[in-house]
């Protein structure tokens, strides 16, 4: 996937964001929607939800964000 790879203080709405929960680098991903929040299904068959990026479970995790090229 081609795109802009991003610290957590450059993203905007609509940014992929990555995270590393297993261990694996990249084993998460979710869409930002703006104020340090996220929308993702937390895991296969969960029901979508909005998060933060300031809980420590998903800031100790975050890898990287992406802006994909238009």
């Amino acid at each position: 996937m081609q795109g802009t790879h991003l610290r957590r203080h450059e993203l905007a709405p609509g940014d992929l964001v990555f995270f590393d929960t297993l261990g694996a680098y990249v084993s998460h991903v979710a869409i930002y929607v703006g104020k340090n929040r996220f929308v993702h299904a937390p895991n296969s068959g969960g029901r979508v939800r909005l998060d933060t990026l300031n809980n420590p479970y998903w800031r100790k995790h975050f890898a990287y964000g992406l802006r994909i090229l238009r």
